[in-house]
């Protein structure tokens, strides 16, 4: 990774010039904490013109909030210590609970609003009749800060972030045809490292591109087209990881079962990949969907003459039908610029919204009593040794438990925080005792402290040590504490440094006990939630009360859960777990069941194929893998399988209208056991 680039030098002269200006505007205007105006604009600015001027924005409204709870609770319970402790205690648990909702940038208002709370309440509660002063002025830091930051990115040489969303769209898609090509042409079916690794990936883009859509609404009116364009586009490719694993999931059974290729569906694959590997995709994908169609048709009639397997002719028409769906997902994301382009800026389309993202809400009530616990304990140490400024410790704890709530294990995180704070004080002690007492002007104090702020941007500008940067640039404004005079006090920084060491370490060793959990930990939550989500969608199909939008939001609820299973059982894998552990079989499972049994329900009972024996089997089994994720299913799903597939396919013979539900029975019986082969009768 370079460091000095053209961006990350921008980036560090840019937000150094910012921050000196938020400094002299503080002073000039005599501001309380003229430091806070420093801290906020390395909180605020990013690589990003726009997503600076969004975090500026939610960082503002989060210290509204939090600076509102604080002055409506003070003069009720600055009076009775432990009360007004457990009150912010309970605002920051609180806020912090709404903010874990949210799995998008605009959390951080919440979680902001949380911690602000004890920021400007622990700070002056000695002196209660100077809280007003106290939160307005906070409020006027923070807007200082804001301003200086925002105007200074968004005017002198802003860095637009519409290319960065454009790529990252672009690499998502073409993660995908690089698995895809890679699935059709590799010798081995087998899974590989690196098929892996693209696939979490692609799990990982999805959040990306929220985050950055969320950023980019700020870059103004030439990015709404934009805007419009990607969120058309992420909903299609949302759908090509389960439609990947299945194409790798079939050939694997064709390859394991020594089943060749007809030639006139080797010549329908050759097709395809030359349309897949085409600079120019979108010309012929007609005709390769046609040819594709052409190939089921003959596979069909091979079957019904006799001259096919029932098996092999399922396994590649369900292969050619899984083509058949990454081909329209393709056209759908690359024609979604020219339907996008289509609408006039000023209508606006209905939206439906298919699914509610994932929240934990165990997990989250287990983050946020955390926070509560951690701030209340901060809270009775400072009170207990009577220390002005302990008041820094449930302070710390509060901001330290709130910003890694949502890591599954916080603690690492948490300790490279506390090595950037210990960091930040000895350079802290190192500048006040030796570098600021020789400055005695505001000139002199821009000289002594510029290197070092910019230093730290280009530090924070490298992805790669971001994090450590951001930790010491935003704390050592805070430890030297300037003063309208230009003199910190070096005693008042060694005791605002040990209480933050104290807040930092309650904070890691209560996450330690009550919060740190392992990805695989979180993972089989998130399994538990979909079998339970797959439970309720087959009760649905059973009572006939599921429809294709019912069937829509299973597959993107599902789908968001794949996401954020994938990349914990990469790091934190679980071996034996039922079904591959990661919900791919259980959204196809669904989906099959509804195509199956709701979509076929009068030809089913046409022919007198009772199913009901089936789903009560399939409810029975995934029942019991919400007590057991390990559990395999049981013969007797088999049995019924067998049963009802073997009779299914004897009236088949006679009549190809039921060729289609026995293709939807069969995708269920691979699903649920993939090496059994074709029934024996």
């Amino acid at each position: 990774m370079k460091w000095l680039t053209k961006n990350a030098i921008l980036f560090a002269v840019k937000t150094c010039v910012a921050a000196f200006l938020a400094l002299y505007i503080a002073l000039e205007l005599n501001l309380d904490k003229p430091a806070w105006a420093m801290v906020s604009v390395y909180v605020i600015s990013q690589l990003y013109s726009a997503s600076t001027l969004s975090k500026a924005l939610f960082r503002f409204l989060g210290t509204v909030l939090g600076g509102i709870f604080i002055f409506l609770i003070y003069p009720i319970t600055v009076t009775f210590p432990l009360l007004f402790s457990l009150s912010v205690s309970l605002w920051v648990a609180c806020c912090l609970y709404l903010s874990l909702h949210d799995r998008t940038p605009k959390s951080y208002i919440f979680m902001l609003a949380g911690y602000s709370a004890a920021i400007m309440g622990f700070a002056d509660v000695t002196v209660p009749l100077d809280i007003t002063y106290t939160v307005i002025s906070r409020v006027e830091e923070i807007t200082v800060a804001i301003v200086c930051s925002s105007l200074i990115h968004m005017l002198v040489f802003p860095v637009r972030m519409r290319n960065l969303l454009e790529s990252s769209v672009s690499h998502w898609y073409d993660s995908a045809k690089k698995l895809c090509n890679e699935l059709l042409t590799a010798e081995t079916k087998e899974g590989s490292p690196e098929r892996e690794h693209i696939l979490v990936q692609m799990a990982n883009y999805p959040l990306s591109v929220e985050a950055l859509i969320t950023h980019l609404v700020y870059e103004g009116d030439s990015a709404r087209k934009l805007i419009r364009l990607v969120s058309a586009q992420y909903q299609h490719l949302s759908y090509l990881i389960p439609t990947l694993t299945a194409i790798e999931k079939r050939l694997s059974l064709l390859a394991e079962q020594g089943i060749t290729f007809p030639d006139f569906v080797a010549e329908s694959f050759s097709h395809f990949l030359q349309w897949l590997n085409s600079p120019e995709q979108s010309g012929n994908a007609q005709a390769i969907q046609d040819d594709i169609s052409g190939s089921q048709e003959r596979i069909k009639m091979l079957y019904a003459r006799g001259e096919m397997s029932a098996e092999e002719g399922l396994l590649l028409i369900g292969l050619m039908e899984r083509l058949q769906n990454f081909i329209r997902l393709s056209e759908s994301y690359l024609g979604a610029k020219e339907r996008v382009t289509s609408i006039a800026p000023e209508k606006k389309r209905g939206k439906t919204k298919l699914i509610r993202k994932h929240s934990d809400k165990g997990l989250i009530l287990l983050s946020c009593f955390t926070a509560f616990t951690a701030t209340m304990i901060g809270c009775l140490f400072w009170i207990g040794t009577g220390w002005k400024d302990g008041s820094t410790a449930p302070m710390m704890a509060a901001v330290v438990c709130s910003f890694f709530a949502s890591l599954d294990s916080p603690i690492a995180s948490m300790k490279v925080f506390l090595k950037g704070v210990l960091l930040a004080i000895v350079i802290s002690i190192m500048y006040v005792g030796i570098f600021i007492p020789l400055t005695i002007t505001f000139e002199s104090l821009v000289i002594v402290l510029a290197p070092g702020l910019i230093a730290l941007g280009l530090v924070i500008a490298n992805p790669s040590t971001n994090f450590i940067g951001l930790i010491i640039a935003t704390q050592i404004p805070g430890f030297i504490g300037m003063t309208h005079d230009l003199k910190p006090d070096l005693l008042s920084i060694i005791n605002a440094a040990i209480s933050t060491v104290v807040g930092i370490v309650i904070a890691v060793v209560l996450t330690a006990i009550i919060r740190n959990k392992r990805p695989a930990w979180m993972a089989r939550r998130v399994l538990r939630r979909g079998i339970k989500e797959l439970l309720q969608f087959t009760s649905e199909i059973k009572m006939n009360a599921s429809s294709l939008l019912s069937r829509q939001q299973y597959v993107a609820s599902m789908i968001d859960k794949i996401n954020i299973i994938l990349p914990r059982n990469k790091v934190d894998p679980r071996p034996g777990v039922a079904l591959g552990g990661n919900l791919i079989t259980e959204v196809w499972l669904g989906v099959n069941c509804y195509d199956f049994y709701a979509r076929h329900q009068e030809l089913l009972k046409e022919n007198m194929l009772d199913s009901d024996a089936l789903m009560a089997e399939i409810t029975g089994y995934f029942k019991m893998r919400l007590k057991n994720i390990y559990l395999a299913p049981p013969a007797s799903l088999l049995n019924e399988l067998d049963n009802l597939l073997l009779k299914t396919e004897g009236l088949c013979r006679t009549d190809m209208q039921l060729f289609s539900p026995l293709f939807y029975l069969f995708n269920i019986r691979m699903a649920l056991f993939p090496s059994q082969r074709w029934p024996v009768v």
